[in-house]
């Protein structure tokens, strides 16, 4: 059977392709998301009223504290760079593998984030300063309410996708690029802007995507691990060179 190697995504193991994979491929996202609703219905039952009860009882001692890093999640943080390292990598610098690095931060982030807004207006979930305000612990789905766009945390799943991003592309901080994804989303929970439930989901919507988007480039034969790897212009793919440009 042939089979290629392409790369390591975020979760450390490499990724090949293969000719019959597409199978296996299908069934194992399918357990996974089959397990995710699972752990989120069991979360949502069990833990997001008791723990945004418990976070409210002490929300005017810690609420200041943790603004600034909540805020961290926001993707204009990581978009925008990430976007300008593209454009001028593609168009001054000339520097193909940097470009392809810098757009794949920027996608990743970049739909992450969208995804989540539009499946906040769709699932239509109660924000917890509603169960304290109104008693509500509802849905209003379809609704452009930002009082009930709590599923799946957007900030979480922008933290997330930008940690992973950055993982791929410097692998030496993957350990403390994801812990600092898992405190800015945490301090959602805090802030009582989303149940712990919502994070999680936006966290793994994050993985889901900046994987399908490496698996994309590494299509192209795009590399994305350190500088100095494989550069875009030695490579076979025209898309590839199109997209990034070729070495000067």
């Amino acid at each position: 059977m042939l089979e290629r190697h392409i790369g390591t995504p975020p979760g450390g193991e490499p990724v090949s392709v293969t000719a019959a994979a597409g199978g296996p491929v299908v069934a194992r996202t399918l357990a996974c998301a089959a397990a995710a609703a699972v752990l989120l219905g069991a979360l949502g039952a069990l833990v997001d009223r008791p723990l945004a009860r418990y976070c409210h009882h002490y929300s005017d001692q810690i609420h200041d504290a943790i603004g600034t890093v909540s805020a961290l999640g926001e993707a204009t943080w990581y978009l925008v760079p990430s976007l300008l390292v593209f454009l001028v990598a593609r168009f001054i610098v000339r520097r193909p593998a940097l470009a392809a690095r810098g757009l794949f931060v920027f996608l990743g982030v970049a739909l992450a984030g969208l995804t989540c807004d539009v499946l906040k207006i769709i699932v239509g979930r109660s924000r917890p300063w509603v169960l304290f305000a109104k008693g509500g612990y509802d849905f209003l789905p379809l609704h452009f309410n930002s009082n009930y766009q709590s599923f799946p945390s957007g900030h979480a799943a922008c933290a997330a996708a930008a940690a992973l991003t950055l993982a791929v592309v410097a692998p030496r901080y993957r350990v403390r690029l994801l812990l600092a994804a898992a405190l800015i989303a945490l301090t959602r929970v805090v802030a009582l802007a989303h149940y712990l439930s919502d994070v999680i989901a936006g966290a793994a919507l994050a993985w889901l995507i900046v994987v399908s988007v490496q698996r994309a480039f590494a299509r192209h034969g795009v590399a994305l691990g350190p500088a100095g790897g494989k550069d875009i212009g030695a490579l076979p793919s025209a898309f590839a060179q199109r997209v990034f440009g070729a070495a000067r």
